[in-house]
């Protein structure tokens, strides 16, 4: 994002960026002319500290890219995943534009978080175990997945320059937790109001949470091989996701998720999660990606139908999309996908009722 500012500003003076008429250098996606550009704090909470100060706590970094001529109604809300941070949607590891670029140009206001302990937003020693870690390659070179033909500079091994580059985003700092996150995002939609929502990978922990919060402001999730794909298969330590959502009737306190076909579901009475009654969500998965066949898919949209919510599936293979995998918005086909999503979030506009 910093060439992309750079240029900006060698264009324009700031005040001309937050007024219309300015123009982003363009780039692969197409020279972006906005009528707004900046970054904002959201969701912080504050307790009482020393000699009558507050502690100011959990603050959410919302950086927000508003095109001149705006042509979509709804807003998109970009949510990271867990190896990142905001910046995963503005740039590619090696230069080239970023989904956000693409949904600007195509005239969507687009609105990118930093969930709280990760990239610009705060975190605290209170936020899990207080343990600042180490951005290591290894984990992201595991989750990149894509064919060496499709990722920037060959094969996505540890010592990859473009993996070196998205594990310099990496958050270090003790993560706050979905619970945290997803009242950020609520809070961010109270000042947008609805919107979008695009989530990646470990970002579906705090984003399938939002509609319990704030279902009105919530037109529909996009979620790309995120977590909670599948509500009533154990999540992270073990437990179902579904069981921290509303349901009626209210689920069991022994809740085990039943094998139908291998597939993790309900049982015969399932409980219905109330508050998606009004919010579709699309599971998207890539060739090479994370739990993302289309067997998959298709057991995961059984799911929430079964818990009453509209949902559908898109396989990027069955789109031209092949060999592509976790980290779909780095590789050198990004804007391909890109427009995957673009076409998806059009739809999803077009048949909401908010």
């Amino acid at each position: 994002m910093n060439r992309k500012i750079s240029h900006l500003l060698a264009g324009a003076t700031l005040g001309a960026v937050a007024s219309a008429g300015s123009a982003l250098a363009g780039g692969e996606a197409g020279e972006l002319v906005l009528r707004d550009f900046g970054s904002k704090f959201v969701g912080y909470s504050t307790e009482e500290g020393d000699g009558g100060s507050l502690n100011v706590l959990n603050a959410m970094f919302v950086q927000y890219l508003l095109p001149a001529d705006r042509r979509h109604e709804f807003p998109v809300v970009m949510i990271h995943g867990g190896g990142g941070q905001g910046t995963d949607w503005l740039e590619t590891p090696d230069g080239r534009d970023g989904w956000v670029d693409y949904f600007v140009a195509d005239g969507w206001d687009v609105y990118v978080v930093d969930r709280p302990g990760h990239g610009r937003s705060q975190s605290n020693a209170g936020c899990g175990d207080g343990t600042v870690g180490v951005a290591n390659t290894a984990f992201i070179a595991r989750l990149a997945t894509s064919e060496p033909s499709v990722w920037p500079g060959g094969a996505p091994t540890p010592s990859n320059d473009s993996v070196v580059g998205w594990a310099a985003s990496s958050a270090t700092a003790p993560y706050c937790g979905n619970e945290v996150a997803a009242a950020t995002i609520s809070a961010l939609l109270d000042e947008i109001g609805p919107a979008i929502l695009v989530a990646h990978s470990a970002g579906g922990g705090s984003t399938f949470r939002v509609p319990d919060l704030n279902s009105e402001n919530v037109v529909g999730i996009i979620a790309f091989e995120a977590a909670g794909s599948n509500p009533v298969a154990p999540g992270f330590g073990g437990r179902p996701p579904i069981a921290d959502w509303e349901v009626e009737p209210p689920l069991p306190q022994d809740f085990e998720p039943v094998d139908s076909d291998g597939c993790p579901m309900q049982g015969d009475s399932p409980s219905k999660l109330v508050n998606f009654a009004d919010v579709p969500v699309v599971l998207v998965g890539s060739e090479l990606g994370l739990n993302s066949a289309r067997e998959t898919l298709a057991c995961q949209v059984a799911v929430w139908r079964q818990a009453g919510v509209e949902a559908t599936s898109v396989y990027f293979p069955d789109r031209g999309l092949a060999g592509g995998g976790h980290f779909a918005m780095a590789q050198l086909d990004n804007a391909e996908y890109a427009q995957v999503f673009i076409e998806l979030a059009t739809e999803m506009e077009t048949a909401s009722a908010k």
